[in-house]
Order: structure tokens, then sequence, then C-alpha cells
């Protein structure tokens, strides 16, 4: 009987070819879907994550307005951190593009050549590629070289000398190559990385004065201390400020430390006058002193002569000389006199020294007190000295690397959630085809079983061909999603917008297991499951075909033609396989769904990002000018951070005034009162009234925020404020600025501006975004259709073959094909109808409450509002494919003869 059994099985695939073949596809398409972008995504990932240890990935960098002294670099060394120059240099080539120099790194951020992957020897290179170890030799990075159609061993202009190609590669610091943080997109056409040996890194600094040098560390904490120990080291490392040899830094800082400077400066020279004249003072003091001891001896012999001259004077007198004597005698007199007077001068002039000395302590005294209070005001003042830090960033907030896996990581999450909906999907439409098959053969089965053949054995039966197929479908769907039809494709774009290395092939454990096990233990299961009810059920029972008596003949439908009313009734009794058509649908439309919303959310980016952007440049400062440009609009932007999805993404807050004539928002005054754009309300569901709470974190401060209104704005994740309170709000002075919008291009010193942004910048890089995503959204589209399709065929062909009795006995009337088709395919017209009806809202709505999860890692708008042309075109695309159908299945119709009846008599 088993022999009996098997010799079934081929008659049964050549009368069902079709049926098994569209079940073989749909496998097929479904496998290939989920496998392509999933392992697109995992080469990307798990590449990236291998590249990246592999080449010393940095935990991040810090750029220094003057180079770190050599024993601050052993100091952070000392301490257990890993430190590395990566100075560099940016040079204009002939073409009018940008080469940055950097000297061949060792320790972080290896750079990977295209052939040798990670290599850090020198090469005999000849035509093999190599790092560059002499003179006029450089390493160029891949996309640069692609966009500028250079190979190795070709020549490039670099400054006055021309320069031999020795390899072409990439660096995991530059992932995503932006020459600058703010850039919208990445331009390899105009910017590009290059490697050159240390001594010719100087000799190209040193020959080419025109060019501009970045003095960037990169480091490795090694679980030594934290980034915020690190930070806080190399802030308080001396730094001489009046070293820094840029202009407008020193400018800026002039308005504030030089002040500061000034006055220090002033009080210093105060205090050393100051102590020159004490120490004047004092030397008087001891002269007067001395003057004052002479004066005293002079005194004392005054006295004496005076002494002297009596005696004299008597013994003048009694020689009879007295004449001459009284002369002697007053001479003394007077010059004791004077002697007693000039020491009394000396004794004053003492004491006026000594006076001059207690005034001139105190004034010493004084202005030590001026000088310390004046040190402590200036600390109030200016809480903190101007540290060496231009820029500290760690690698999570550097834009430049991961971009790759982080923007494919769309694809793994659509991928996903596509393999939910195709598993679903898949088991739905096995089980309905199982059922079906176990109907239309019940009699048979009966008859077998009737006949003495065991369960068992019926049972592997009916679930060996399904079974069978089901494993083929997805070992065909893994092989073409694992080709280059499949995850290559899906990785094209990735590869020619980033800067990559050739990622290894990667083929996880789970999408075997998902697209080569998953299909025929899904199949073994429904068939099981299902066989094992039918079989359950009487020999007598099978053989008549039992079957639920459906109520729709007791539903009064009036008076009516009788062609429309048969089509109602025929609907109606077979109402559980039209409910089957209507869920298939839906589940095949979601995949669709899923696609048209990767497309309108790129479309949307675009359109609406261009007629948000009323200016044509707006200019970011790094040094404001006091005054702003005339014809510019300024405006004040900080930047803060929201998490949401385990993502968090920068929230741009801007402080305009009311009267901006290219943003048409109007602010809120108030410090708490922000106007969030319709991009962040949808983003985060926020509406008017709500509190919204961004986040600091370099100065680790949360600022909540409440929503004053809504307004159209989709350029980014932005939110606006009223700029004067904005000032209040972060501490800045009452005419300060950072950015300027203008209708034209302003005059303005490069060396001011962190960036300047275009409109025509924008609008490439939302074209960039629609690039990127097209094999996503064209792969899901397209073989959404094709799917659907199946789905529909499948489900329609169920419906026909449960109607093959009516069929064969409405043609005994004489009723013709066009006029069974019109009972029959006209009414399943109508459950396609109102499958469409609910199956597109319900689809779309499903869809968009999910696919904000997908671009959670994406700062931009999460329009998904389709124009209503689409659901036209959607709507008329199922009627088209049922169309097609239809006329497939007409064929069908004309091979059920009136035999049928015979066959299904008791």
């Amino acid at each position: 009987m088993k022999k009996v059994l098997r010799r079934r099985l081929p008659r049964e695939i050549r009368e069902n070819f079709f049926r098994y073949a569209s079940l073989f596809l749909m496998i097929t398409l479904c496998m290939y879907i989920v496998i392509a972008l999933v392992d697109a995504a995992e080469i990307i990932i798990v590449g990236t994550q291998k590249n990246q240890a592999d080449s010393h990935l940095e935990d991040g960098q810090f750029t220094v307005f003057y180079p770190l002294q050599d024993e601050q670099l052993d100091q952070i060394e000392r301490a257990g951190v890993t430190v590395e120059k990566h100075f560099s240099y940016d040079i204009n080539v002939d073409d009018g593009s940008t080469l940055r120099i950097f000297k061949n790194r060792e320790k972080i951020d290896l750079v990977v050549l295209d052939k040798y992957g990670v290599n850090n020897q020198i090469e005999n290179y000849g035509t093999d590629p190599c790092l560059a170890g002499g003179k006029n030799e450089v390493v160029l990075e891949k996309r640069y070289c692609d966009v500028h159609d250079i190979s190795v061993g070709d020549t490039i202009r670099i400054g006055e000398e021309n320069y031999f190609v020795t390899g072409i590669g990439s660096s995991v610091d530059y992932d995503a190559p932006y020459r600058k943080l703010s850039d919208t997109a990445v331009d390899s056409k105009t910017f590009g990385t290059a490697f050159v040996a240390d001594e010719e890194y100087e000799r190209i600094k040193d020959n080419n004065s025109v060019g501009t040098e970045e003095f960037t560390y990169a480091f490795l904490l090694n679980d030594a201390m934290s980034e915020d120990d690190l930070k806080q080291m190399i802030r308080d490392f001396d730094f001489d400020y009046k070293k820094v040899d840029d202009p407008y830094y020193q400018e800026i800082l002039s308005d504030t430390y030089g002040k500061r400077d000034k006055i220090t400066d002033g009080i210093d020279d105060l205090v050393d006058g100051v102590e020159e004249l004490y120490d004047g003072s004092r030397e008087l003091t001891d002269g007067t002193e001395e003057l004052k001891e002479g004066m005293n001896d002079l005194c004392d012999g005054s006295v004496r002569l005076r002494d002297g001259t009596v005696a004299l004077d008597d013994a003048l007198r009694m020689a009879g000389l007295s004449c001459g004597s009284e002369k002697v005698r007053a001479t003394a007199a007077d010059l004791a006199e004077g002697i007693r007077k000039a020491e009394e001068g000396s004794e004053e002039l003492d004491d006026g020294a000594c006076e001059l000395f207690d005034g001139v302590e105190e004034l010493r005294d004084g202005v030590a007190d001026l000088k310390d209070q004046s040190d402590e005001m200036m600390e109030k003042l200016f809480k903190e000295s101007p540290d060496n830090i231009m820029e500290f960033m760690l690698r999570e907030d550097n834009l430049r690397i991961g971009g790759a896996a982080g923007d494919i990581e769309i694809n793994k999450l659509v991928g996903v959630v596509a393999g939910i909906i195709v598993i679903v999907l898949f088991t739905y439409v096995l089980s309905v085809f199982v059922i079906h098959q176990i109907q239309s053969e019940s009699s048979v089965i009966g008859a077998l079983y009737a006949l003495g053949v065991k369960k068992k054995d019926l049972m592997v039966h009916y679930i060996t061909l399904p079974t069978v197929i089901s494993f083929l479908g997805g070992l065909t769907g893994a092989i073409f999603g694992f080709s280059g039809l499949g995850s290559s494709w899906q990785m094209s774009d990735s590869y020619e917008y980033y800067s990559l290395p050739w990622f290894g092939r990667v083929i996880p454990a789970y999408l075997i297991v998902y697209a080569i096990v998953m299909p025929p233990v899904v199949s073994l299961i429904v068939n099981f499951l299902v066989i094992r009810r039918s079989l359950s059920r009487t020999a007598l029972s099978l053989i008549r075909n039992e079957q639920k008596v459906s109520r729709g003949k007791d539903i009064k439908l009036g008076d009516m033609p009788f062609m429309r009313k048969f089509s109602i009734r025929q609907m109606l009794r077979e109402r559980r396989t039209a409910f089957t058509i209507i869920v298939g649908m839906m589940i095949a439309l979601l995949i669709f769904v899923m696609g048209m919303d990767c497309y309108v959310l790129c479309e949307s980016v675009g359109r609406l990002s261009s007629e948000d952007t009323g200016y044509e440049y707006m200019y970011s400062y790094k040094y404001p000018t006091k005054e702003v440009p005339k014809t510019g609009e300024a405006a004040y932007v900080e930047t803060l951070k929201k998490e949401r999805f385990g993502y968090t993404l920068d929230i741009t807050v801007m402080g305009i005034d009311t009267d901006n004539p290219y943003i048409n928002v109007k602010p809120v005054k108030g410090k708490n009162k922000i106007v969030a754009s319709d991009a962040v309300a949808l983003r985060y569901g926020l509406k008017t009234g709500d509190k919204l709470v961004l986040t600091d974190n370099s100065d680790d401060i949360d600022y909540a925020f409440t929503i004053a209104d809504v307004a159209p704005y989709s350029v980014g994740l932005t939110v606006f404020m009223d700029i004067d309170s904005m000032r209040k709000l972060f501490g800045q002075e009452d005419d300060y600025y950072n950015v300027v919008m203008s209708d034209h291009a302003l005059s303005i010193e490069p060396g001011r501006l962190y960036s300047v942004t275009s409109r025509s910048d924008v609008v490439r890089s939302s074209d960039i975004f629609l690039d990127l995503m097209r094999p996503l959204f064209t792969m899901l589209i397209t073989m959404s259709v094709v799917i659907f399709c199946i789905v529909m065929y499948l489900m329609t062909t169920v419906m026909i073959d449960r109607a093959q009795f009516g069929i064969s006995l409405v043609k005994i009337f004489g009723y013709k094909t066009r006029d069974v088709k019109k009972l029959y395919l006209n009414g399943n017209r109508t459950v396609v109808i109102i499958g469409a009806l609910i199956g597109i809202p319900t689809a779309k709505l499903l869809m968009d409450a999910v696919f904000p999860m997908f671009v959670a890692n994406v700062a931009c708008t999460v329009h998904l509002e389709y124009r209503w042309y689409h659901y036209v075109i959607i709507f008329a695309g199922i009627l088209l494919c049922y169309q097609i159908i239809s006329m497939m299945l007409t064929a069908k119709l004309g091979r059920i003869t009136p035999a049928e009846v015979l066959k299904n008599r008791e």
C-alpha cells in the first residue's frame, strides 16, 4: 500500500503543478526577501565590528589649540591611556578637491588596505598595495579613488609635487568620510584622506604654506580611567592661550580673558611699584637713622668743644688775653648751637622717614589686599581659565565612525519584521492549502482508510509533498538571498557611499535555520495537525465528504436579477473562504506597505526638507563677529539630545526672532517654552502642552520644555525658542549669535566658521538618503507584489475548487463558461474589493505603528502619510492583479466538466 501511495505523488504534482509551483515560488520569494535584507545587514555590521577590533578603533579623540608637550603626553601614558598623534594637514589638489593628509598610524585606527587588510609593514609594492614608506609616496582613501578613477601605481599631484599611489584603503575613523562633522552628506568628489610617512608629512607641511593643520589625538582608555577624568587631566595641563596661532581665537579671548589679563597685569605692576617704594622708604629710614646717630655723636663732641673753650677762656683771662678769648668762646657757642639744631633736625628727619615708611608699609598692605580681592573677583568673573581643548569627542558621538553599520541597521530591522510577517503568511497559506487538499481528497482518504491503510502511512503520504516543496523553496530562497542578487545587491549602495573595506561573506546560523529548517518544520506541524484532525473522523464521513451546512441560504436577498442573487448567495455560502482570502490579502499587503512606507519616507524627507529650507546659505560660527553681517539673519543654536527606542538623537534648539524671513515659525517668549517642529512631534508622539526633556550630555544637565505649539518644519529634528529667552536660558550675552542665514552668499572669513550649509546641500543629502534606501524599498515593493499575486492565485484557486460541484451543475443547465465566470469569479471580485478596502487601511495602520522603530537611529522626519493617489494606485493594482488571475483561472473553469457531478455523487 505504501508503494501505491508513493505512485500518487508524481500524479499529484502533475495534476496540481501550478498550485505547487505557486507555493514553491511564494516560499522562495519570502525567504529571499528576509535573507537578502538580514544577511546584508549582518555582513556590514559584523564586518565593521571585526574591522574596528583589528584596526584598534579609538575610544575617542580630542583636538587641541596647541600641541601637547612631550611631558604631558608622557603623563597621559603613565596613567594607562594609549594616545597617538593624528595630526592632519588639509591641502587643495589641482582638481579643486581637498586631501586631508595624515601620518601613518601605528597604534590606533590603523589603515586597512584593500588587498592585505590591516597592514603595518612596508613592502616592495611593485603593483601590489602597501603603506607609503618613502618620499613622494601616498596611500589614498578608497571612495576618493573610486570617484577620481585612481588606481594603485597611478600618480597624483599634491601641492607642487607628484606622488606615487602605493595603496588604496580606508580607516575606521573615516568610515563615513565627512570633511566636517557638520556636513549634511559625504562628498568624495571634493574630499578624501591620504596617509604618508612621518618625514613626508613634515615635508608637505613645510612646502605648502596655504594648508591648514589640526592637532588631533586619538586615545584608548584601556579601562585605566574614564573619559571625564582624561578630559579633566587635559584641561588641567598648563596652557598659554597666547601661543595659539589663530587670530580669530585671539580676538574672541581678547574681549574676555584679554581684559582680565590687562587688569591683572596692571595690579601686578602696581604691586611691583609699591614694593620698590617700600624698599626705597626702608633705605631712607635706615639713612636718616644713621644721620641721627651721627648728629648725636657730633652733638656730644660739641659739648666737649664748649667745655674746652670755657677752659681756654679761663686760661686766656688769667694770661690777660680776654679779648681773644671772647671770640673763641662766642664761636664755640655758635658752633654748639648749630650742632644742636642740626641734631634736632636729624631727629625730625628720622621721625618723618619713619612715618613715610609706615605709610608705605600700609600702602603695601593695602595693595596686597587689593590684589587678593582682584584675584578673587577675577576668579568669580572668569570661573575657568581657557584650556587647550578645542574638541573632545567619544567614538559613539563621532558621525564618521560606524555610519554604514548604523544605516543598514534599518535593513536588519525591516528584515526581522518581514520575517515575522512571512512566517505568519506562510503558515496561513499553507494551512489553507492543506485544509483544502484534505477536503478535496476526503473521499479518497476515506476509501484508503476503509481499506485498512494505517493512519501513520496516510499522514506521512500527505505530509511528504508540502514538506519537500517547503524545504526546496526555503533552500532556493536562501541560495538567491545569499547570492549577488540578494545581500550583495542590498550592500551595493553602502559600498558606493561609505569608505569600507571588502567584508567577507557572513552566513549566520540563525538565517540558515530560518530559511532551510523553518519552512519544512512549519509545513510538517501544520500538515500533522490538519491531517490528524481529518483522520479522526470515520471512514464513512470522509467518503461522503460531509461538510458543515452553511446558513447562507437562510438570508433573504429580496427581488433582484438571478445572476446577482446567485453571486451573492455563493459568496455567503463560501464566506469562510472569502474571509480566508481577505486575511491572506491583508497579511500579504503588510510587506507591500512596508516597502511603500520606506519609499514615502524617503520621498517626504527630500520634498519637505527642500520646501522648509527657506535660506540659500546658513553659516555656523566658531568665532562670531560683534556685528551680524549685513543682509544676514542671526540665530542662536544649541544641540541637545533625546533618547527613544534605545537610540540617542541630536535635537537642534534654535533661537530665532519672530520675524525671521527664512523660517516660518513664530517662537514664544519664555525660557521653558518651545515650538516643536512636526518632525519632532511625530518622532516622539508630542502635542501642544506636553513636556519635552532634552539633555546636555557635556554638562550633564536636563532641560524641561513645554510645547507651546507645533509647526511644520522637517529639516532634521528641531525645536524653536525666542532668541532672547534662549540667550538667558543658556547664559549668553544679549546680542550673542552663532548662526547666520542668508538668501545669497556672504563674505565671511572661513577661519571664523565651523561650516557653511547651502540649500543644495540639504537637498543633496535628502537625495542620498533616497539612494541608500532604494534597493530596500524596490525589493520589498516588487517582491511583495509577486507574493500578493501568488497568494491571490492560491486563495482564488481554493475558492473555485470548492465550487467545482456547483460549477459542474450549472454547466449541466447549459450555462457557458463566460456565464460561469460571472457567477463565480465576479463574486470573488467583490470579496477582493472588500478585502482591499479592509486590508489597505489595516495594513497601513499596523505598519505605521511599527515603522518608527526602523528609523530610530536616523534624525529625520517620519512623515508616512500617503497622498490620495497612492491609495487609488494600490487599490487599482489589486484589482488589476485579480483581473490577471481571473483571466488565468478562466481556462480552469473551462476544464471543469459536468462529469464532476457524477464523480461527487454518493
